[in-house]
C-alpha cells in the first residue's frame, strides 16, 4: 500500500491541479484537497481540534484535516477504498459513483 502522505499528494492533483486557493462544488468546496464544512466538522468533532473550514485554502492544514479524516475511517482499507471516501464519504468505497475518481487517483500515485 502506498503511504497516506503519497494518498495525499495524488488526491490534491485529481482535485485541485495542486491550486491551494481552488473553489469547487458551488462554492462548497474549498483548497487543494476541495474540503467541504462537513468534513471539517468531523474531523473537530472526533479529534478535538479546531479546524475552521476557511482555513482550507492553507495546504498545511487542508492535509492535516484530510489525514486525520482518512485514518478515522481507514479502518482495514486498501489506498482505493480511501481515496473513494474521500470522494464519497465514509461509505464511498461502496459507491459505484467514485469508481472513475479512483481511476483518476490511482494515474497519480507514486
Amino acid at each position: 500500500m502506498n503511504t497516506l502522505s503519497n494518498l495525499i499528494s495524488a488526491l490534491i492533483i485529481v482535485e485541485s491541479s495542486g491550486n491551494d486557493l481552488a473553489i469547487g462544488d458551488n462554492g462548497r468546496a474549498i483548497g487543494p484537497l476541495q474540503i467541504h464544512r462537513g468534513v471539517v466538522q468531523d474531523v473537530n468533532r472526533f479529534t478535538g481540534s479546531h479546524y475552521r473550514w476557511e482555513s482550507m485554502t492553507n495546504r498545511v492544514q487542508a492535509r492535516a484535516v484530510c489525514e486525520a479524516y482518512l485514518q478515522h475511517y481507514e479502518k482495514n482499507c486498501t489506498t482505493e477504498q480511501l481515496a473513494r471516501r474521500w470522494n464519497g464519504g465514509p461509505a464511498g468505497d461502496r459507491k459505484s459513483a467514485t469508481e472513475a475518481y479512483w481511476a483518476k487517483v490511482k494515474k497519480h500515485l507514486k
